[in-house]
């Protein structure tokens, strides 16, 4: 979570503070917000804020006082991507993935030589904010078996969960770094309209 003010577009009131909210009911933190760093710019109201394939962040806009909007943009590098010395992690990468749709309730192979370090693998539906709100990104964490250089994951079992379309599929470590995304299409069987 990043931006956002006291008084309604004043950014003098504006928090430059990034949180990450941990929301995973087996994480020591659950249910409550980390620092996670600052940003150079205030985010008023418009602001925007997007998960890139990269997993950094990209955010936009504001309606600074006596200012039309705002036109800085900034890429943010979430303390996830780093060591506790400050060097960039070691992140896992995916070598492969499904090149048709993947179907609902469907087991679907993902390549990647660190198959046995993998902790997490998950969908992130790619933004779409407006208004400072996005209502179209969900996260969807997926179960796997991990083999020898692949892993076995299991699709989201129906639309309620995972919408038809286009998601980021991220694989963690189990340092909770995560790779650079590969992009795959959810479909019901016989697939998307």
């Amino acid at each position: 979570m990043t931006g956002g003010e006291e008084w309604s577009e004043d950014t003098s009131t504006a928090s430059l503070s990034a949180e990450l909210y941990h929301a995973n009911g087996s994480d020591p933190l659950y249910n409550t917000f980390t620092s996670a760093g600052t940003t150079s710019v205030p985010r008023a109201y418009h602001t925007n804020g997007i998960l890139l394939p990269d997993a950094t962040v990209i955010t936009t806009g504001s309606n600074p006082p006596n200012v039309p909007y705002e036109t800085r943009v900034e890429l943010y590098q979430p303390p996830y991507l780093f060591k506790s010395d400050g060097t960039l992690a070691n992140r896992p990468t995916i070598s492969s993935v499904p090149t048709t749709s993947i179907g609902y309730s469907a087991s679907f192979s993902v390549g990647t030589p660190n198959a046995a370090n993998i902790q997490k693998v998950v969908l992130i539906r790619p933004g779409a904010p407006t208004h400072a709100f996005d209502m179209e990104q969900r996260l969807v964490g997926l179960s796997f078996t991990i083999g020898n250089g692949t892993l076995t994951v299991t699709s989201p079992p129906n639309a309620n969960v995972a919408p038809p379309g286009y998601y980021m599929l991220f694989v963690l470590n189990k340092a909770g770094v995560p790779s650079v995304a590969q992009f795959v299409q959810v479909c019901p069987t016989g697939g998307c309209l």
